[in-house]
């Protein structure tokens, strides 16, 4: 390897990396104080879920729009633009008096972390295609999970020593430092070839059908008193969607060019990432559960038993990206499918009688599973279409990621929930304290419907696996690839 390469290469994942830590870190980093956060600014618990829920509400919705502008503009300048936002929209929600201001710098908050996340994979990939992308890959998504980890973690200490507004402080020094050293040593790879059009009815088209999607699903969990609200948005997002094709289709200079979903190696890619993350997105739920209700652990115990669970996942993500580089995406990618489904069935067992070291070593197996598929099915998507697509290729498998992971908890919810009178899932979740009758029967009973739920995802995690299996003789088509490129830039 060229040594001049190896050393930008490096550079950029150094700072690309920086980028993704902190949308990791965001993405959880109120949780923990969520309590605080809503006593002192006197929220009820409605908006303090939107204090989680804007910052999620505004990365997705920000993905798409941002990968077209990559595509269509350049990586670096807007990447630095990723950082700037996402500072300022830090800066205020520190500063806020009010629930409406916080779940609003929340938002903004997101705008930024969008951007951040989609232009990481892009601009990784400009540079490592052809090398070692899926290690590359692998780093980067190990920097989301570590931050997402110290969200969990830090944000204790931090609000402890210094309040609940330093968790959004922190974030200031670290994206100014971000900001400097995206224009002062990233370099701009990518050379758009395209008319710098942007598709802006199909943006607010697909827009409305997320905003509306993501709002259904969250509204969805508060109970039956929002089901016709619920039903609305739902039958909103569909129109918009179906509304948002027919545009793109007719479109000369679409927002989402859909002859993408014509490469196999994508579209397969992105159908088994959605249903991984259905799969794999409530399960740190599900466990936390078990360790602090079923068990009575309190959550500093619980975080710590955790933590073999989130090692398991970061180690084999980076051996399957280091590997998978060699012999192949699509391989590590199917077989990190299977062992995660193998390890949910084998959770689909348990019992408030388990052992508790058993359920932690099938934890691990989960892990390892998915730290084996991820970077490699990122690699499988990203590799796999021309050079002008892959902000948008990013930014399509960002939103699905956004999605599922929001289906999936919402499905974990409604699994317990029909093994379980509902009410009785209300008290658990507020806690253990508020529950009526035999404390331990409920506890069991949680038991076995968390590993109901483990059962049903084990089944979508599986069914991923088909559209692996799909991809494995399913050689890079380069000359499909080559044909979209020319295409796109008549």
């Amino acid at each position: 390897m060229d040594p001049q390469y190896k050393k930008y290469l490096w550079s950029a994942l150094s700072i690309t990396t920086l980028g993704a830590f902190m949308a990791g870190l965001d993405a959880r980093i109120v949780v923990v104080g969520l309590d605080v956060i809503i006593s002192s600014l006197k929220a009820d618990l409605e908006q303090g879920l939107w204090f989680t829920q804007a910052y999620m509400l505004g990365s997705t919705l920000m993905l798409l729009l941002a990968g077209k502008l990559a595509d269509l503009y350049g990586r670096v300048k807007l990447y630095a633009y990723g950082f700037v936002l996402f500072t300022i929209g830090s800066a205020l929600s520190g500063l806020s008096l009010t629930p409406t201001h916080l779940i609003l710098s929340r938002f903004f908050q997101g705008i930024g972390s969008g951007i951040l996340t989609t232009l990481s994979a892009a601009i990784i990939t400009d540079v490592a295609a052809g090398g070692p992308l899926a290690f590359a890959l692998s780093i980067n998504a190990l920097a989301f999970r570590i931050g997402s980890i110290l969200g969990l973690t830090a944000s204790g200490l931090l609000i402890y020593f210094f309040g609940w507004r330093s968790i959004f402080y922190v974030n200031v020094p670290v994206g100014l430092v971000g900001f400097y050293l995206t224009l002062k040593r990233l370099k701009e790879v990518y050379k758009p070839s395209e008319k710098p059009i942007i598709d802006w009815l199909g943006f607010s088209l697909i827009t409305l059908s997320l905003l509306s999607l993501l709002l259904a699903l969250t509204i969805y969990a508060y109970g039956l008193a929002y089901k016709s609200l619920t039903e609305l948005l739902a039958v909103i997002s569909l129109l918009s969607f179906l509304g948002f094709v027919v545009v793109e289709l007719k479109s000369r200079y679409p927002l989402l060019d859909l002859s993408l979903f014509k490469i196999w190696s994508f579209t397969g890619g992105i159908i088994a990432q959605l249903l991984n993350a259905v799969a794999f997105g409530a399960v740190m739920l599900l466990l936390t559960l078990y360790l602090e209700i079923v068990l009575g652990m309190d959550p500093l115990t619980a975080g710590i038993h955790l933590l073999p669970f989130e090692l398991s996942f970061l180690v084999f993500g980076l051996i399957s990206g280091r590997l998978s580089d060699k012999y192949g995406y699509t391989r590590f990618a199917l077989a990190g499918l299977i062992v995660g489904s193998f390890a949910q069935f084998l959770l689909a067992g348990i019992t408030k009688e388990t052992p508790l070291n058993v359920v932690l070593f099938y934890s691990m197996i989960l892990a390892m599973g998915n730290g084996l598929f991820m970077s490699p099915n990122t690699s499988s998507i990203m590799a796999s279409v021309p050079p002008n697509r892959r902000g948008i290729a990013s930014a399509i498998r960002s939103v699905i990621f956004n999605v599922g992971m929001t289906i999936s908890l919402n499905i974990s919810v409604l699994l317990i929930a029909s093994k379980i009178p509902y009410s009785l899932v209300t008290q658990l979740l507020i806690g253990a304290e508020t529950m009526t009758g035999d404390a331990e029967v409920s506890r069991g009973l949680l038991a076995e419907s968390i590993g109901y739920a483990f059962k049903v995802l084990g089944i979508i995690n599986l069914s991923a696996a088909v559209f692996s299996i799909t991809r494995l003789k399913t050689p890079q088509n380069t000359e499909q690839i080559k044909q979209l490129y020319e295409t796109s830039i008549e």
